[in-house]
């Protein structure tokens, strides 16, 4: 592997791996509170941490020209937290994980759309491994899934993987542009201003407990948009976009180290192919040209 692809595909793994930690706290207090609510502290305390790494980065204030883009992509950042985190409330979270599988697929859709990228065969047989190690790992998931015919959290499911999609590949095309502080910054505030109104109106007190784990999302939500944009301005956001299939290794790792849960042969082997189209997604990445594009009217 080429030492220049190492950097971006370990940092996004890292960032993967955060984020799959936050899902499962998201996972825990969707018992008790709202999606909304949910999603809008959730960046309260990102926003907070996000400000804290702005200011410490000493990171100028952005100009009225850039708060356009990323406001637009905040409403797509937005969408994506309501319709994940109600799945993540309603279905089991092995069937959401692997729905939103899918999105290294739009990943490499909106990347040739957007940004001009050219995926080559290698691309295509990376996302072929990593897919068909989750459909290995998640068969008797998804069936029981269908079974329970919850039409809409599945909907939601597939809708969070189109947008999450969107949202990495204008990431990847401001990431070039504008500062990291910036972007997580910008991408917390806007998100939360957008999510206030139905997060109030559908508001629950939290527990002393429960705000404990709210600050936790909000810090493992930064950290992970942080290594995330540092990997998309490095490197192709359809290479980085089939990394997303490693969030099934952490759950993995999480699941024996926490709850002594031992993986069987089917899991080993899933795990086998996703890795394998990961490592051959980070190999040789392609010049990909860069256009200047704005998002939004």
């Amino acid at each position: 592997m080429p030492r220049f692809a190492v950097g971006p595909a370990l940092i996004a793994v890292l960032g993967i791996g955060v984020l799959s930690v936050m899902d499962g706290l998201i996972k825990y207090v969707a018992a008790n509170h709202a999606t909304p609510q949910i999603a809008l502290l959730r960046y309260v305390f990102g926003g907070i941490f996000a400000l804290a790494a702005f200011r410490l980065a000493g990171t100028p204030w952005p100009s009225r020209k850039t708060l356009g883009p990323h406001m637009w992509r905040s409403v797509v950042v937005a969408g994506t937290a309501l319709s994940f985190f109600y799945a993540l409330s309603v279905l089991p979270l092995a069937v959401v994980l692997a729905l939103s599988f899918t999105s290294p697929i739009f990943i490499a859709l909106f990347a040739a759309l957007i940004l001009g990228e050219r995926p080559n065969r290698t691309i295509f047989i990376a996302l072929t491994l990593g897919f068909a190690g989750v459909l290995v790992v998640l068969w008797h998931e998804l069936a029981e899934a269908g079974r329970a015919d919850n039409v809409l959290g599945l909907g939601a499911a597939l809708f969070s993987a189109v947008t999450y999609a969107l949202s990495m590949v204008v990431l990847k095309s401001r990431a070039t542009r504008d500062p990291l502080p910036t972007i997580v910054l910008l991408q917390n505030g806007f998100a939360m201003l957008l999510l206030a109104p139905l997060g109030i109106a559908q508001w629950t007190p939290p527990a002393m407990g429960e705000l404990g784990v709210f600050i936790a999302i909000g810090l493992l939500g930064t950290t992970g948009h942080l290594c995330m944009a540092w990997a998309y301005k490095r490197a192709d956001a359809s290479r980085l976009g089939v990394l997303e299939y490693t969030s099934f290794i952490w759950a993995v790792g999480i699941g024996f180290i926490v709850f002594a849960e031992i993986p069987t042969l089917s899991t080993l082997g899933g795990a086998a192919l996703i890795v394998g189209g990961a490592l051959i997604a980070s190999r040789q990445p392609p010049a990909v040209r860069e256009p200047e594009i704005e998002v939004g009217p």
